[in-house]
């Protein structure tokens, strides 16, 4: 299932872009007078994500990796509710990427790939809006895809762990209108949630004797991002 999402996620995006804008074409038209309920914009963001992945970094052979954080990828349409309140759907793509010679194994690549889909809701502070830039501040949640790798130097790659998790996110950031069609959007998120994976540990004295540890690994961190809008 995640190996499809990965492989056609720009399919998807099509496909949900195209449906939402469809859904809600007729709505747009019938409240253009209004302002209310209608398609504004659908856009692209791109930024940095820093999980906080506490196991990874405090407690597993990657622990003196150098964690960077995650280039955070995200297509949206965003869509005008009521007055100054407007709801946003994405789906998204970010990977974290680190690199350690492990012993018995080489230099070995830990990838751990997330693929969001979120519903957000911003409420536009127009008291404060100064010149074309517009303050606003939201929250949101996501269902969250997820993939574990690893690819060994001397051995051969174990499968991928894939699963899903739920996270939620606080917003704040400010649109700045380029003209009648175009903006741009500087936004800072705070990202809660975690995720669950199992590790299988063996006894080095008795090779039969395996157990399975349940780890709660955090994805709570910070994201900054721009975006570019187009106003529909």
């Amino acid at each position: 299932m995640m190996n499809f999402l990965i492989r056609n996620r720009r399919l998807m995006l099509i496909l949900l872009l195209i449906g939402v804008a469809g859904k809600f074409s007729f709505s747009q038209q019938e409240n253009s007078e209004s302002g209310n309920f209608s398609l504004y914009s659908t856009g692209l963001s791109i930024g940095w994500y820093n999980p906080a992945l506490d196991y990874w970094k405090n407690e597993s052979e990657f622990r003196d990796a150098d964690f960077k954080g995650a280039i955070d990828a995200n297509a949206f349409l965003n869509i005008k509710i009521i007055s100054d309140l407007h709801g946003q759907i994405g789906l998204g793509y970010w990977q974290e990427s680190v690199e350690y010679d492990l012993q018995g194994f080489g230099n070995t690549t830990l990838l751990l790939t997330g693929i969001p889909i979120s519903l957000d809701f911003q409420y536009r502070i127009e008291p404060l809006k100064f010149s074309v830039v517009t303050p606003f501040l939201g929250a949101g949640g996501e269902f969250l895809f997820l993939q574990n790798k690893l690819i060994f130097d001397l051995n051969d790659d174990p499968a991928p762990q894939s699963g899903s998790t739920m996270m939620g996110h606080a917003i704040a950031g400010f649109e700045t209108r380029l003209s009648d069609q175009f903006a741009v959007d500087f936004e800072f998120q705070y990202k809660f949630g975690n995720y669950k994976q199992d590790f299988k540990i063996e006894n080095p004295d008795n090779p039969d004797d395996i157990k399975i540890v349940t780890e709660t690994i955090s994805l709570n961190g910070p994201k900054v991002a721009i975006t570019l809008k187009y106003l529909l």
